[in-house]
């Protein structure tokens, strides 16, 4: 797969970079990028187009090389590859199940999880029972002893929330990807819509 990701990106940041380069210089400076970038968002605005080319000029020269750019456009496949794999893994584990007919839901203690979890044949409950288990004061929020489904629900839904919040390079890899879709395919008539449709 990583071989794959690499050769996509190779040739995206080929076709992007034979754009950009207008001038075959055989590099790209931060104006070329600059240009790109307002000509997709349609604004001028180079505290953006700043962090990026400095993200991308790996050896801080002040040119922009098509294996800098290959390096750059890689990293990003990479991460949304990766992120795509966790979330189809995770699938959101289902939690417990909820008590039936008229019984109250008394929870469950620490050990009672721990058991739990590995005498089942189910991975994601062995899993979710597991992680409750291994952080159980955070889940047992009535400091009761034990963890209902409602408070495991809780604790499943707030541990969700914290993996899904974006990195700090949100930013340089939304511009990456103008820049893909932009400037990345070789064909002309597709970088003409893809140009219009963002900016």
């Amino acid at each position: 797969m990583i071989s794959s990701i690499s050769g996509s990106a190779s040739q995206i940041a080929s076709s992007i970079f034979s754009k950009l380069d207008t001038s075959n210089k055989g590099y790209i400076e931060q104006a070329d990028l600059q240009s790109a970038l307002s000509k997709i968002n349609g604004n001028d605005d180079s505290s953006n187009t700043d962090e990026l080319f400095s993200s991308l000029d790996s050896d801080s020269d002040g040119k922009l090389t098509e294996s800098e750019l290959s390096s750059g456009i890689s990293n990003l496949l990479s991460e949304l590859n990766s992120q795509f794999n966790n979330s189809r893994v995770q699938g959101g584990m289902p939690p417990p199940p909820p008590p039936q007919g008229e019984e109250e839901d008394e929870g469950y203690t620490q050990d009672e999880l721990e058991s739990i979890a590995s005498s089942t044949d189910d991975s994601q409950l062995s899993s979710l029972m597991s992680t409750i288990a291994a952080n159980f004061e955070a889940a047992d929020t009535n400091q009761d002893g034990k963890v209902s489904a409602k408070e495991a629900m809780e604790y499943q839904r707030q541990n969700e929330g914290n993996q899904a919040k974006p990195s700090e390079d949100n930013s340089i890899n939304r511009q990456i990807g103008q820049l893909i879709a932009a400037y990345g395919s070789s064909d002309s008539t597709s970088n003409t819509s893809a140009l219009s449709l963002a900016a």
